[in-house]
């Protein structure tokens, strides 16, 4: 690492800042997610690790077939088609390659959950799943989280109190970032915000790094500051096949591929092979893709209208 910024390469960022047992928040929420991340981690090995994300998708799939996941906290698993996530689906059933526990909850729930953990609140109190399948003490729904239903203090209504979600590692692939880790995201960010304050140590992976000045210039797309980071990672295309606004769109070929491919376990170890365990770093990954389809995935220019943000020390000036 630079003494001066926290640039580092995706290798660096994952065998300095994920171990074995970690807790890990994997962010965005269908855009955004961190696929070179997560497929590094899968390469080293790293083992018995909680995956907290909303929105698993093929992501959280991936990383349960390699069997790095020892515990999923989530909302939905699944292929996007929509279809199956095989290698979840195996786990859970056949414990294949081996048994994972996991954590359910509604969308808004963890959502809540990330909230009160970047918060540090005991519980964050809500009425959103009451009398729904999560709601075990008034069905036997089998589902397994750590929500709690209690009574409120102020006017007796029963509420459902949603405890802190801390993370030991967040990880989360961004626009754009400063060599420091001022982080900018837009479009549909969900609960990547929250999510990533309530982690110990932040890793960010970024379509670019650009300098500071034009983060300042647009403060409002900033989602973490720099103080809270702990690697900053120039990754264009780490979220692939996921889409990253202004950037790429979604890949569907790719994931009509993953979902044919690994319907047994034996596709999804030759999809992990050629994909991930035949491909040293994202830049080979890419020359898998081919140019054709990178061009095709592309985004087109399409920019807002700029804003004036104003200077106004003019006025504090001593006469």
């Amino acid at each position: 690492m630079s003494e001066r910024t926290k640039v580092v390469s995706m290798k660096e960022a994952i065998e300095d800042y994920v171990r074995d047992g970690d807790t890990v928040y994997m962010g965005g929420f269908i855009q955004q997610q961190p696929f070179a991340a997560a497929h590094e981690i899968i390469r080293q090995g790293i083992k018995n690790l909680t995956i907290s994300m909303s929105a698993g998708l093929i992501l959280a799939d991936q990383l349960v077939g390699a069997g790095t996941v020892k515990r999923l906290i989530t909302a939905f698993t699944w292929n996007p088609l929509p279809a199956k996530a095989h290698c979840f689906e195996r786990a859970l059933i056949k414990g294949t390659p081996h048994e994972i526990e996991l954590e359910e909850y509604s969308i808004l729930a963890l959502a809540l959950g990330y909230f009160a953990g970047a918060l540090d609140l005991p519980y964050v109190a809500t009425k959103t799943i009451l009398g729904s399948g999560f709601d075990w003490q008034s069905s036997k729904s089998g589902v397994n989280n750590r929500l709690v239903f209690h009574r409120s203090p102020i006017n007796g209504e029963r509420v459902c109190l949603i405890p802190p979600m801390k993370h030991d590692v967040g990880i989360v692939q961004v626009q754009r970032s400063d060599p420091y880790g001022n982080a900018q995201s837009w479009g549909m960010e969900g609960d990547t915000k929250y999510g990533l304050q309530s982690c110990g140590k932040i890793i960010i992976c970024a379509e670019e790094i650009v300098p500071t000045e034009i983060i300042m210039r647009d403060p409002n797309r900033t989602i973490i500051p720099g103080c809270r980071v702990a690697a900053v990672v120039e990754e264009p295309w780490g979220a692939h096949p996921a889409p990253v606004a202004g950037y790429y769109d979604i890949d569907w070929q790719y994931y009509a591929l993953y979902e044919r491919r690994t319907r047994s376990e034996q596709g999804f170890q030759d999809f992990l092979q050629k994909w991930v365990y035949g491909v040293k770093d994202r830049r080979e990954y890419l020359s898998l893709l081919g140019l054709e389809r990178i061009n095709e995935l592309k985004a087109q220019r399409f920019e807002c209208d700029p804003v004036s943000y104003g200077k106004f020390a003019q006025h504090l000036e001593v006469r």
